[in-house]
């Protein structure tokens, strides 16, 4: 299906517009939520309140990945540093992440989505699809076994993605701030638990699900966004939306970035108000029906399938 325009319509002025409380109070909201997963574990220590404890966890591991992901579009606050500082300390450091690694490797991939050269679809692997329902299960497989994750450490290491870094501007004190927020973040997490006499739980509920179902919940969000689409001028083209909020984007698109479309239309947008614009861009007819999803399992069943949909625009940025 032609989207009806091949650039983003104006904009009121009031989806674009900040509310620092409201990405603090999801910030909260998240850490306290693990926070309870923690305190479930110490105080019923039973094999299944550990396994839901890891699961739980593991999404809002990815719900902070998230937040990450609106610090780097400098959509937490209006300052620019207290932005960067928030997003690091609270989102990106505890996941052993630099937000500005992270952030110079998206903006790439915002230029040209699917493009060769874009670090999601060639980190996540998602440039090949549709795949076989048997090579899919493979890699759901090494994701939730931990064996992916270590495969793309050793690819990292080996240099196998160097062709997509981008030499970041020296700032003086960055990597030290990256460094000592991970170190103080993960030390102080450490700390808490050992002080509640419980110590193995940050390897066994916070180390764990973050190689494990963390990987899981990342592959699928990445699937969903846009796998099976080749580049495409028009960004409407090869890239998806879930269009309703429910289980499911509890765990895959926390955060309201299961309207994926609306985000790469508008990446200005703080997180709280894209549903306001899907409803906006839906009333204005430009959201492609046949991108539009109520779901996941519908997404997994086309891309590993020879009915995947593709954009219409098959050619490749230079």
């Amino acid at each position: 299906m032609q989207t009806q325009t091949t650039k983003p319509l104006p904009l009121p002025a009031h989806l674009s517009k900040l509310n620092p409380l409201r990405a603090i109070a999801a910030l909260v909201f998240d850490w306290m939520l693990i926070g309870v997963c923690f305190a479930a574990a110490i105080c019923l220590p039973h094999p299944l309140v550990y396994l839901l404890a890891a699961i739980l966890i593991a999404r809002t591991q990815l719900a902070l990945a998230v937040l990450m992901h609106e610090s780097a579009h400098g959509t937490l606050t209006g300052t620019r540093r207290v932005n960067d500082l928030i997003g690091q300390l609270f989102a990106a450091a505890p996941l052993m992440l630099s937000m500005f690694s992270y952030r110079t490797g998206h903006l790439r991939h915002h230029r040209a989505p699917m493009a060769s050269d874009d670090p999601v679809a060639v980190v996540f692997g998602i440039a090949d699809y549709p795949v076989s329902r048997k090579e899919l299960a493979w890699r759901l497989f090494k994701d939730v076994s931990s064996i992916g994750y270590f495969l793309t450490v050793r690819d990292f290491m080996t240099g196998k993605f160097k062709h997509l870094q981008i030499k970041e501007q020296a700032v003086p004190g960055r990597a030290a701030l990256v460094l000592a927020s991970i170190v103080v973040t993960n030390g102080m997490l450490l700390g808490a638990l050992a002080a509640a006499g419980h110590p193995g739980l940050y390897f066994g509920l916070w180390l764990l699900p973050a190689l494990t179902f963390l990987q899981v919940f990342a592959r699928v969000r990445a699937i969903t966004e846009h796998a099976g689409y080749p580049y495409a001028e028009n960004q409407i083209d090869n890239a998806r939306s879930v269009v309703r909020a429910n289980w499911q984007t509890f765990f895959f698109g926390p955060h309201c970035i299961h309207y994926h479309i609306e985000h790469h239309q508008h990446a200005r947008v703080p997180f709280y108000h894209l549903r306001e614009l899907h409803q906006l861009m839906q009333s204005q007819g430009v959201l492609p029906a046949s991108n539009l999803y109520t779901g996941y399992g519908r997404v997994l069943r086309e891309v590993t399938s020879c009915q995947t949909k593709v954009s219409h625009d098959t050619g490749s940025p230079d």
